[in-house]
């Protein structure tokens, strides 16, 4: 399974939960620290992550979530003002489209910021933005290496659909009187768990016979429950 498959499968879990965690009180950045959390649990190297969100004024980029980023340049970059150069965000924010810097030391729109970023082993940063539903921009969100590298096509999949679990969550947490997303997201949330069990299935085989029985049993409860979410959507 590729990195962009693994991931929106986990992600479309997490997603779930958010509209629970809107209604008991949890703030949007908590929301936001599990997702990224998520995200850098399924990555293969060492990544940290940021959401960065847009002052109300589209001036400014403020500070939304970045669970693993040290707490002295998270303070740093808050309240960063966007631009033509200032670095991945600001310049992701400004110009409306991703911008991935593979080297912090040596880009030009990192001059002014990358002092901020290497002393704490920062050495790549891709940023894209995160747009709402009508394509407005909301902030930024980034992916930090700490190392000189360049995203390949999975990873380019993989933000694109991060940017947009990111902006259902800022959407939600800031319109109480939205509709319900869950009987959407259900069908994608039952695909998701009928994928996990068939892969669990897979190895039944290899288990004893109770342990066999009770992964079967949950194998074919999945299905179940597949075909009738499938039935209901279609229904008329």
């Amino acid at each position: 399974m590729t990195f962009a498959a693994g991931l929106h499968k986990a992600l479309d879990l997490r997603q779930s939960d958010v509209v629970a965690e809107l209604e008991r009180g949890d703030s949007l950045e908590h929301i936001l620290d599990r997702h990224l959390l998520t995200v850098e649990a399924m990555s293969d190297s060492e990544i940290l992550t940021s959401v960065l969100i847009l002052s109300e004024d589209g001036k400014r980029l403020t500070h939304g979530a970045a669970p693993s980023l040290p707490q002295v340049y998270r303070e740093a970059i808050d309240g960063l003002e966007i631009g033509p150069s200032t670095g991945s965000c600001g310049t992701a924010a400004y110009s409306g489209q991703p911008v991935y810097v593979a080297d912090i030391a040596t880009d030009p729109r990192w001059a002014a910021y990358k002092d901020f970023a290497l002393p704490h082993g920062l050495r790549a940063c891709w940023s894209t933005p995160i747009r709402d539903a009508r394509g407005k921009v909301l902030g930024t969100f980034a992916i930090y290496h700490r190392r000189l590298t360049g995203p390949v096509k999975d990873e380019l999949s993989a933000i694109d659909m991060i940017a947009g679990y990111v902006a259902d969550a800022i959407t939600w947490s800031r319109d109480a009187g939205a509709a319900n997303p869950l009987p959407a997201m259900l069908p994608q949330q039952v695909a998701a768990l009928e994928a996990i069990a068939a892969a669990i299935g897979q190895h039944a085989p290899q288990l004893d016979s109770r342990t066999r029985e009770a992964v079967e049993a949950v194998v074919e409860d999945a299905r179940r429950l597949g075909a009738i979410v499938q039935c209901r959507s279609t229904a008329p």
